[in-house]
């Protein structure tokens, strides 16, 4: 008799294996191959920097509201240098905008004058971290907040990644799209992605939306690129690449338009609904420039930044990234120099276009993550991968040494981007 629970387990754990093996087996080889294996690599490599980080190369802490998930699960102050034993893992991924997400998500918007407030950051994503907490019904703690964001990102990152695969394959082989995809994922900034910030919904949305673009499924394309422009205010730049895109399908001719370019309003409606919530709840239409100012960010021409970087930027240190953060720009243009003659013309006309939104804010402070999520800087890199070996090996060493030394300093809140 003593031996019938025994069976009884075994017989459960044979079902569970058979159960677990059976859903492994439908997942497609090239999803594996190319989206899984790539991100469970690369992710683990990055937690396990930071983890070395915080033993190793011990920080001191150059935020002075700095803040970690203590024992208790809520968020404490964190002084001097952040903990390498207490919740290192959900800590690792939630620094910086974390807590505006996070606050969002659960207590709503909020908006004080003069002062930095959760009205900056646009709906979606924490609407999705509170979706996810309520459906797992999850303690009303920092911790299980945090941890919804992570889970959020995470998918949304392979979400994305399954839809860039497949967006370019229609136009490049099998080598070019897992080289564009790795260069993706070892970028310098690529930990943004996983951690508590919107840049893998946003990515998973506009590769999504140039996918069903292509396909000619443009209701589902405009949608989407709707939804992407409640998830970061660069949405609203999408839309000029997938009207060419559009147009460029149908040989620039209006006449072979139908009534699936009315879909283009969705865009511009899902930004002007969000500015009247904002309008609606805090009596301001002009609320959404008011509170970047207290960042230090306002709409400028783009010569203006520039003009200040050479006649005053500090020398590259800890504290100061204006140049660096000024050659993460430069990576767009000069791809779209590339790209004029081996990319489509919406995905020119999308880096060029991203170039011209990040210029014109004034200061070059998160450039570093915004060119995360513009895709075709990827795909460049990529074709150029492919004919030069030596590009590859360079750009495999540096990202994979800056991608370390970010996530370092990131992770023991010091500014990277």
């Amino acid at each position: 008799m003593s031996d019938c629970p025994n069976l009884r387990h075994r017989s459960i754990y044979s079902v569970l294996k058979a159960r677990i093996s059976s859903v492994f087996s439908k997942i497609p080889y090239w999803f594996a191959r190319d989206v899984i294996i790539p991100f469970l690599v690369t992710r683990l490599a990055l937690l396990l920097v930071a983890r070395l980080g915080f033993s190793l190369i011990p920080l001191p802490i150059a935020f002075p509201s700095a803040w970690e998930i203590g024992v208790d699960g809520n968020r404490h102050a964190a002084v001097n240098h952040v903990s390498a034993t207490t919740h290192p893992w959900i800590n690792t991924l939630s620094r910086w905008d974390a807590g505006w997400y996070v606050e969002i998500a659960r207590d709503c918007y909020h908006y004080e004058p003069a002062m930095p407030s959760n009205a900056a950051f646009f709906p979606l994503y924490p609407l999705l971290i509170r979706a996810t907490h309520a459906l797992l019904f999850l303690p009303n703690n920092d911790y299980w907040w945090l941890l919804s964001g992570i889970v959020v990102s995470n998918i949304a990152l392979l979400v994305a990644l399954g839809y860039f695969r497949s967006l370019l394959a229609i136009d490049v082989d099998q080598k070019t799209v897992s080289r564009a995809i790795i260069y993706l994922l070892i970028f310098p900034t690529t930990f943004f992605f996983s951690s508590v910030y919107s840049e893998s919904l946003f990515l998973a949305l506009t590769v999504a939306a140039f996918y069903y673009g292509r396909r000619n499924r443009w209701l589902t394309a405009c949608i989407l690129t709707a939804l992407a422009t409640l998830t970061r205010s660069q949405g609203i730049v999408v839309l000029l690449p997938l009207l060419i895109e559009y147009l460029a399908q149908r040989t620039f001719r209006l006449q072979q338009t139908s009534w699936n370019a009315t879909a283009f309003a969705l865009v511009p409606a899902a930004l002007f609904a969000f500015v009247l919530f904002l309008k609606l709840t805090f009596g301001s239409w002009t609320i959404m420039f008011d509170i970047q100012n207290a960042w230090g960010r306002h709409l400028m021409w783009p010569w203006h930044p520039m003009a200040w970087l050479v006649r005053h930027a500090p020398p590259l240190s800890a504290e100061h990234h204006d140049k660096l953060d000024f050659c993460f720009l430069l990576l767009l243009p000069v791809a779209g120099i590339f790209g004029i003659r081996q990319l489509r013309l919406s995905y020119s006309f999308y880096l060029w276009t991203a170039a011209l939104f990040f210029s014109c804010w004034g200061i070059y402070g998160s450039i570093p993550r915004f060119d995360l999520v513009i895709f075709p800087l990827f795909l460049v890199f990529a074709l150029i991968g492919i004919r030069s070996r030596t590009f590859h090996l360079g750009y495999c060493i540096l990202c994979s040494m800056l991608a370390a030394l970010f996530m370092v300093m990131h992770s023991q809140w010091n500014w990277v981007a």
